[in-house]
């Protein structure tokens, strides 16, 4: 990854690499990616070394957000449904379309887990960041797609 390209934050979302900052940390210097966030007010810091251990990774090709854009709209018959017990890879976002296509489809349950509404509402908040930044989606087709609760 380098200057001026636009990654996705496991946690944080959508932002883009500014500079690469080198600091002392415990008599060590460090390089790390500086990024961004006006979203929330802040800066980013993450090191390069650890960067893929912690799924900072470039933004996804327009045809593979093409493909979880199928999965959303149910049009794909995904091979891989999810299911509760399914571990979430934050850092692909085929895998983050089928988690909210499950959330979606799935009956409400009348007691629903508290960490799987919080999984599903971050799922969709990368997703459609990631849609919104690579295809141009509007904030409005996003919610159509990730079932229109707010990003």
């Amino acid at each position: 990854m380098e200057i001026g390209e636009a990654v996705l934050h496991p946690r944080y979302g959508v932002g883009t690499i500014e500079s690469i900052e080198e600091r002392l940390e415990g008599g060590n210097t460090r390089d790390y990616y500086v990024i961004p966030k006006p979203s929330i007010s802040s800066t980013i810091l993450v090191a390069v070394d650890a960067a893929d251990e912690l799924g900072l990774r470039p933004l996804a090709t327009a045809e593979t957000l093409k493909e979880a854009v199928s999965i959303l709209s149910g049009e794909a018959d995904d091979a891989n449904p999810c299911n509760e017990e399914h571990t979430i890879s934050w850092s692909d976002p085929i895998d983050l379309a089928r988690t909210i296509r499950y959330g979606i489809t799935q009956p409400k349950s009348r007691y629903p887990r508290v960490s799987l509404q919080h999984q599903l509402k971050h799922a969709r908040k990368l997703l459609g960041e990631e849609l919104s930044a690579v295809l141009g989606m509007s904030e409005e087709r996003i919610g159509e797609l990730v079932g229109k609760t707010p990003i």
